[in-house]
């Protein structure tokens, strides 16, 4: 019996699968919130797009904030020489614009009524 358990595991482990429990939850479209296996790394991700180290922001999240329109992340870059900061997605065109700072996203009219969350406050909105 251990031996098949231990074939199991082996098989969900190299097929990708995360058996314990999910790894993406939707956003808004196609735009998911990824949880990486530590259970406290997340990344921004879009569907069908396999983008390499650190997902659509080229970085962690600290900070998720979204609506119909927007979705707002701040940043924490994989590679150190990149800043860190606000990146901006809009939904319906696929642009993503950033990094900015608090003050230069704070300015932007069209994102002040979106409401941000740490990311593990985020993953659990998005049940």
């Amino acid at each position: 019996m251990k031996k098949i358990l231990g074939l199991l595991f082996l098989v969900f482990a190299m097929s990708g699968c995360f058996p314990f429990g999910e790894q993406q939850r939707t956003i808004v479209g196609n735009y998911q919130l990824e949880q990486w296996e530590d259970g406290k790394t997340y990344y921004l991700c879009k569907k069908g797009d396999d983008s390499p180290g650190g997902g659509l922001i080229e970085g962690t999240v600290k900070s998720l904030g979204w609506n119909s329109n927007y979705i707002v992340a701040k940043r924490y870059s994989t590679y150190r020489g990149d800043p860190d900061g606000w990146m901006i997605i809009d939904v319906k065109s696929g642009k993503i614009s950033g990094p900015l700072n608090d003050a230069d996203f704070g300015a932007r009219s069209e994102l002040k009524s979106i409401q941000t969350f740490e990311p593990d406050a985020a993953w659990n909105k998005l049940k």
